[in-house]
């Protein structure tokens, strides 16, 4: 692995471990909540940080926007976040690692293996600090460090 893989993946995994903490703060009362109105509710955040780094990647593979609808209507249980954003940090560890190729999206933009990689951890830093927002507005007192 090289030195920018390495970092790369450091950081993303940083993510997914302070992404799994917030997780476990997520209250059953406030899963529907929408502290932002007109955006996401916090399960809907959740879920989508949880999938987003395969997702991203699946794109990246120019998935059609069908094969995207149906890849986000698959349900995630609360109770599966941690275990759902493992599998989509396994999945991004391998590509990073072994190098995929990549596709025009659905909607017509290019680009490399490595701006796909960069672009999936910028989207799961955005989306964590997003669900972060959230719990803070909803009054969830969180003493998590989200950089190390």
């Amino acid at each position: 692995m090289t030195d920018w893989e390495h970092a790369l993946v450091r950081h993303v995994s940083i993510g997914v471990k302070t992404s799994k903490a917030l997780f476990e703060k997520i209250e059953a009362q406030d899963w529907n909540a929408r502290p932002i109105p007109g955006k996401r509710t916090v399960g809907e955040v959740a879920v989508h940080l949880a999938v987003l780094l395969e997702a991203d990647l699946m794109i990246a593979d120019g998935a059609t926007a069908e094969a995207m609808q149906s890849f986000y209507a698959t349900p995630v249980p609360r109770d599966q976040l941690s275990e759902r954003i493992d599998h989509a940090f396994s999945v991004y560890q391998e590509k990073v690692t072994t190098g995929f190729s990549t596709r025009p999206t659905y909607w017509g933009v290019t680009d490399s293996m490595n701006g796909w990689a960069i672009e999936a951890a910028v989207h799961l830093y955005h989306h964590r600090s997003q669900l972060f927002d959230y719990l803070n507005i909803l009054g969830y007192e969180l003493e998590i460090s989200l950089f190390e």
